[in-house]
């Protein structure tokens, strides 16, 4: 399916557009990546509304903090995220930088008005980046489901606090242990995306999964269940 909608009125940037655009939806579409080693074919689409509203859908060319230019109809989209843009998925925590050349992406916004083929982006949504955490996250229940049976260690469930290295305090039903983690352990968030131990801080609510020594817990899978931020 293509689309491609210009509304009248929508100004002089978008009116000196239609050209090029028409002479070029015809035949382009692009290539997602989805979950595993499958691909399936995306349509580009440009919208216009009579208002300056645009839907646009292609593949990133480049990307750069607050900036990102998107090859769709008619060429080479600027498309403009300001501060107030929502950034999807959540998982990139609003940070487009995450975002990599090629990614597929859909863009709602509007026309930017005395500059050409630019947009003022209020939404940008990366499904190539979705796919690949959605990815990220089975394999790392995966991983932690195969090292709790194998294992058997206990579940502890506390409060984090002095993260230093690969170690940090830890406290659950009043009593502190020192977590040391294991090489090759799984560190997550909430969502089961991996993070850098460094992340967890102070007070964030942590489930620990490894085998206690006295006050000492060799941790074999650490989740932060307060990260990201509810």
């Amino acid at each position: 399916m293509k689309k491609l909608t210009l509304g009248a009125g929508v100004g002089v940037a978008v009116a000196l557009l239609a050209a090029g655009i028409v002479a070029s939806a015809q035949t382009a579409t692009t290539t997602a990546p989805t979950m595993g080693t499958s691909t399936e074919t995306q349509p580009m689409i440009l919208q216009v509304n009579k208002n300056g509203k645009v839907l646009l859908r292609g593949t990133i060319a480049s990307v750069s903090s607050g900036v990102m230019t998107v090859q769709s109809w008619g060429g080479t989209w600027t498309v403009d995220i300001g501060s107030s843009a929502k950034v999807l998925p959540s998982s990139a925590g609003n940070d487009i930088t995450q975002f990599k050349a090629g990614d597929f992406v859909g863009v709602e916004g509007t026309v930017a008005e005395g500059s050409l083929w630019t947009v003022n982006a209020d939404l940008v949504r990366d499904w190539t980046y979705r796919n690949a955490v959605n990815a990220e996250v089975k394999q790392n229940v995966q991983e932690a489901r195969q090292i709790r049976n194998a294992a058997r260690p206990r579940d502890y469930v506390g409060v984090a606090s002095n993260v230093s290295g690969s170690s940090f305090t830890f406290t659950a039903h009043g009593t502190a242990y020192a977590v040391n983690v294991a090489s090759g352990a799984e560190v997550v968030n909430r969502t089961w995306v991996a993070m850098p131990l460094s992340s967890i801080q102070v007070n964030d609510n942590v489930r620990v999964w490894g085998i206690a020594s006295s006050s000492t817990i060799t941790a074999q899978i650490v989740r932060d269940v307060s990260i990201p931020a509810k």
